[in-house]
This record gives structure tokens, sequence and C-alpha cells, in this order.
């Protein structure tokens, strides 16, 4: 009856370390699997903080630009007023003054003002129209300048 005894317990001692063994390597598998999951975890951690980052930057630079354009179009807006309100003294001035009236009764007064005019239109479009007028400009920018201030003087 012992030899019966030791060999029951022999065999449920081999079934114990049996089933310990599935138990232990069934473990093993899950902390390996846990351990891929978490070192995947870690990347897509980073490539996400890497994402967010550059989205951050990305929306930085629309608020600068934005910015940029709002500014702009400020300057666009004050030139535009400031064009109108030119336009709008040009219109009362040409309102008080009665060209047909003026020419009809100074035809010499009218047909001068309109010849140097002409004239001046004929020679600021020989200057634009120039070939040579890069090679001009880069010989005497300064005489180019000071000419500039005087045409805009005489067309204010």
């Amino acid at each position: 009856m012992n030899f019966k005894l030791s060999l029951i317990l022999g065999g449920i001692l081999l079934a114990s370390l049996g089933s310990f063994k599935l138990y232990y390597d069934k473990s093993e598998a899950e902390k390996e699997a846990m351990a891929t999951q978490l070192q995947q975890a870690m990347n897509n951690q980073l490539l996400l903080e890497k994402s967010i980052t550059e989205q951050n930057s990305q929306i930085e630079a629309h608020l600068k630009r934005e910015q940029e354009n709002k500014v702009r179009i400020s300057e666009l807006t004050e030139a535009n007023n400031e064009a109108q309100i030119q336009v709008n003294n040009l219109k009362q001035k040409f309102a008080k003054h009665d060209l047909n009236m003026l020419s009809m009764a100074k035809p010499g007064l009218i047909e001068r003002i309109v010849n140097r005019a002409t004239s001046r239109v004929g020679k600021e479009l020989e200057e634009i129209t120039d070939p040579n007028q890069a090679e001009a400009m880069a010989k005497e920018p300064q005489l180019n300048e000071d000419t500039k201030d005087t045409n805009t003087d005489s067309t204010s």
C-alpha cells in the first residue's frame, strides 16, 4: 500500500510540476506580449508627440501669416481710403470748373496745358519703354531718384 500511495503522490507531483510548467510558460508568453504592446505603445506615443509638435508649428506659422495678412489688409484699406479721398477731391475740383466753358473762353490756355501734359506723358513713355533703361539706372541711381522726385512734384 505504501508503494501505491507513493505512486499516486508521485503522479500528483508530476501533474503539479507539469501544470506549473504550463502556467509558467503561459505567464512568460503573456509578459512578452505585454512587453511588445508596451514598446509599440511607446513608439506610438513618440510618433504622436512628433505629429503634435509639427501641427503646433504649422498652426503657429498659419497664425503668423494670418496676422501679416491682417496688417497688409489694413494697410491696403488705408491706402484705398486715401486714394478715395484723392478721387473725391479731384471730382470736386472738376465739378467746380467747367472745362468746356474755359476752353471756349481761353483756348490758348487749355491748349498750352494739354500740350505740356502730352509732352510730359510722351517723355515718361519713352523712359519706361527705353531698352537701355536698366543700364542707365545702374550707372546713375542718384540722378534717377532726383528726376523721379521732380517728376512727381510737377505731376501733383
